[in-house]
C-alpha cells in the first residue's frame, strides 16, 4: 500500500501538468471578491450584483479564448489576476487582451476593493 500512494501522487501530478489541464481556465472565488466590492457611484445600489455580472461576463469571454492563448500569457495572466487576494476574471481578461494586443478601447468596469 505504501508504494501505491507515491505512484498515485506521481500520476496525479503528471495529469495536473498535462497540456489539457493547463488549458483549463482557472476557477476563481469571485463571490468573495465581489462581496468586498465598494459602492463606486451613489446610484450603485448593489455593488455585489454589478461585480458578479462583470466577473461572469469576463469569465465567458475568457472561456472562448483561453485555450487558444499562448501558454506563457495564460500563466502570467492567471497569476496576476490573483495578486492581492482578490481574484478577478476582469483582471485576467484585461491582461490576456493586452498580452495579445486585442485590448478593447473601453475596459470593462471594475468593481474591486482597493488593495
Amino acid at each position: 500500500m505504501r508504494t501505491r500512494l507515491p505512484n498515485c501522487l506521481l500520476l496525479w501530478g503528471a495529469f495536473l501538468m498535462s497540456p489539457a489541464a493547463a488549458q483549463q481556465l482557472p476557477r476563481l472565488d469571485i463571490e468573495t471578491t465581489c462581496r468586498a466590492a465598494p459602492r463606486l457611484l451613489a446610484e450603485d445600489a448593489n455593488p455585489f450584483e454589478g461585480c458578479m455580472r462583470d466577473e461572469r461576463d469576463a469569465e465567458r469571454q475568457l472561456q472562448g479564448m483561453w485555450s487558444g492563448a499562448a501558454a506563457a500569457h495564460r500563466e502570467t495572466c492567471a497569476g496576476e489576476a490573483q495578486i492581492g487576494g482578490s481574484p478577478s476574471y476582469v483582471d485576467m481578461l484585461t491582461c490576456l487582451q493586452m498580452a495579445q494586443g486585442t485590448a478593447p478601447a473601453a475596459e470593462p468596469r471594475r468593481r474591486r476593493a482597493p488593495h
